[in-house]
């Protein structure tokens, strides 16, 4: 091993969680796969002495640049005492390669437009600073291996997201990991200020004119990225993972109608392949669609899909990439409760 990849091996050691640590959050979840899917076009184009190579892209939390070159290192995203073998509610399979569907923006606004009007409609489910908001979801995320052909990692996961992130933790429950979060490290400013954001109260609190709301949310999902990608991502995990508001969340559907590039999917499935239809974009530069899928009728979020459009580096067009299914949710008492119980 070179130099050059002892150094990017340590550096990916350094960030990367224990061997028994916290899972990752999602902001830092989709930090990898970006960096997973950008490293293997570096390496590729490193390969090739008339390539020109792209441009380093450095953040935070991303994997360490050269990742891929150091070895044939397997990227799980979710690290725990799980994955040491025996029954551990994880499902391993080949990436799926699914029929990449036409994509228009002429519905876009008409979409976001019926998906508004459904919140604003809706009853109100409130919820206290004492409270949670309670996530169920069949999730699947993708493990990259250079050399390999992609698979997917399946399981179901149950979050618990507080409502004062500062003084009261987390809790994120999957097989092989029940974690409550820890008090944020000195460091993690920025993603404290994150969870606030995304705290019942701090929806409630937001703008409800698209443009200014836009503008806002843009500069919210700076934390993680500033691309029109990472926007759309942020977007699409406020309509996912919380419990919004009516007037805030007709307010998200017609601001994420402006996003730059933003499509429509016709014939959207969800992670368990339930249909419906979807708002999508596709980062230009790793061509992976993401497909926040809402149900035709009553316009509920269903959950995420997510694949590439064409053949990369990392897979043919079609490669599914990660999924998501959700299928509860709800505001509860506590950290041990489940909507009902």
């Amino acid at each position: 091993m070179s130099a050059d990849a002892k150094k990017v091996a340590r550096e990916l050691r350094a960030q990367l969680p224990e061997p028994h640590g916290p899972v990752l959050p999602d902001d830092r979840q989709r930090l990898l796969r970006e960096h997973v899917m950008n490293e293997i076009h570096q390496v590729r184009a490193a390969e090739s002495p008339k390539s020109v190579r792209p441009r380093r892209i450095r953040a935070r939390y991303a994997v360490p640049v050269g990742m891929v070159a150091a070895g044939a290192l397997a990227f799980t995203f979710l690290a725990g005492p799980g994955q040491g073998g025996g029954d551990t509610g994880y499902h391993f399979s080949a990436a799926p390669v699914v029929k990449v569907e036409v994509a228009s923006a002429d519905g876009v606004g008409a979409l976001m437009e019926n998906a508004a009007r459904h919140a604003e409609a809706g009853p109100a489910t409130r919820v206290g600073k004492n409270q949670f908001v309670y996530v169920r979801s069949h999730y699947s995320n993708m493990q990259a291996e250079a050399g390999n052909p992609l698979k997917l990692k399946t399981y179901y996961r149950e979050s618990w997201t507080s409502q004062d992130p500062a003084k009261v933790r987390s809790r994120l429950k999957q097989p092989g990991d029940d974690i409550i979060w820890s008090a944020p490290r000195d460091g993690d400013e920025g993603y404290l200020r994150d969870q606030r954001n995304q705290t019942y109260a701090a929806l409630q609190a937001l703008p409800t004119d698209p443009d200014a709301l836009l503008k806002k949310l843009r500069a919210d999902a700076a934390y993680s990225g500033t691309s029109d990608q990472w926007l759309f991502e942020y977007v699409g995990g406020l309509i996912r993972e919380n419990i919004l508001p009516p007037e805030t969340g007709a307010a998200i559907y017609r601001a994420a109608a402006r996003i730059p590039g933003v499509v429509v999917v016709e014939n959207a499935q969800d992670g368990d392949g339930r249909p419906g239809v979807a708002l999508a974009r596709t980062d230009e530069r790793t061509h992976e669609r993401r497909e926040l899928v809402f149900d035709a009728n009553s316009y509920d979020c269903l959950g995420l899909r997510a694949y590439l459009v064409q053949d990369t580096e990392l897979g043919r067009k079609g490669t599914v990439t990660e999924l998501q299914a959700v299928l509860d949710r709800g505001v509860v008492d506590s950290r041990d409760e489940t909507p009902g119980t």
